[in-house]
């Protein structure tokens, strides 16, 4: 049912645009009811308030199920949540208006999506595929791994710890947490990324230039002091044999982007050994 789901959402999230399928939607109204009850200022106030925060949800989401407790029913269910949360409508769009100015010459719309995609993501001395490369863990291959081995509850919490991570760049001023709920976020998220980080980064080295990225890879593996965000990046980026051409500004990310699309057909390959072998049901 795993392999299924995944299939089915990262198939579906392409297709169903409305809004009633982006997880930013719920998740403005998740702040907004949460206001009702407390002040974003106590939601923020310390780790351990949004950790509450971000459980809470997925906690009711797995008691339901729990009292449903049949196999039909929870596939249905995690399947549209998984829909739900996977992937971002937004920077898909921002990345395919980014593509289309490149192809006309417009350099001023070309800034522009760029900055539209880079908003709330600058991370000093990353290039602009790196950041794109970043993105596609956080939305894609973050919440499979997590599926896969904790389910719709790791996927619930981890997505939503994102979203206030992120939120200079994803939601309107209704669904903003003050700043130390996105630092509180930030932290929480080094941590939790530690391990999914080297995993993927293996997969670039599979899918990519292996003698080249084996050896950056076993050198960061535990080096936890180093941000997850970089060693995945750097890691992704030498993966990928490539000559930059100064003239043309999609060539490293189409090229790193493509990357990262292998490495996700990688996962479900993966994931669909794990479920012959019974490791993943």
């Amino acid at each position: 049912m795993t392999l299924i789901s995944l299939l089915i959402a990262l198939a579906a999230e392409r297709i169903l645009l409305s809004r009633y399928w982006q997880f930013n939607f719920y998740y403005g109204q998740y702040v907004g009811f949460a206001r009702g009850f407390v002040s974003k200022g106590e939601i923020s106030r310390n780790i351990i308030n949004l950790v509450a925060f971000a459980l809470l949800p997925a906690s009711i989401l797995s008691i339901i199920l729990w009292l449903f407790d049949h196999t039909l029913i929870d596939f249905v269910v995690v399947t549209l949540v998984l829909i739900v949360c996977i992937g971002s409508q937004r920077i898909r769009d921002s990345y395919k208006n980014y593509l289309n100015a490149a192809m006309r010459g417009d350099q001023e719309a070309v800034v522009l999506h760029q900055d539209e995609l880079q908003q709330g993501q600058q991370f000093e001395g990353e290039s602009f595929g790196q950041t794109l490369v970043w993105m596609n863990y956080q939305y894609y291959m973050a919440l499979m791994l997590i599926f896969i081995f904790f389910g719709i509850f790791g996927v619930v919490f981890y997505r939503i710890l994102v979203a206030v991570a992120n939120q200079s760049g994803e939601h309107d001023g209704e669904s903003f947490l003050p700043e130390a709920a996105a630092d509180h976020a930030r932290k929480l998220l080094f941590y939790i990324d530690i391990i999914p980080t080297r995993a993927v980064a293996f997969g670039y080295m599979l899918v990519g230039h292996f003698s080249k990225a084996s050896t950056l890879w076993l050198e960061g593996m535990l080096n936890f002091k180093q941000s997850p965000r970089q060693y995945l990046c750097e890691v992704a980026e030498i993966a990928e044999d490539y000559q930059i051409d100064d003239e043309d500004c999609t060539a490293e990310p189409c090229l790193l982007v493509r990357l990262a699309k292998r490495n996700v057909l990688l996962l479900l390959a993966a994931t669909a050994f794990m479920t012959i072998a019974g490791v993943a049901n």
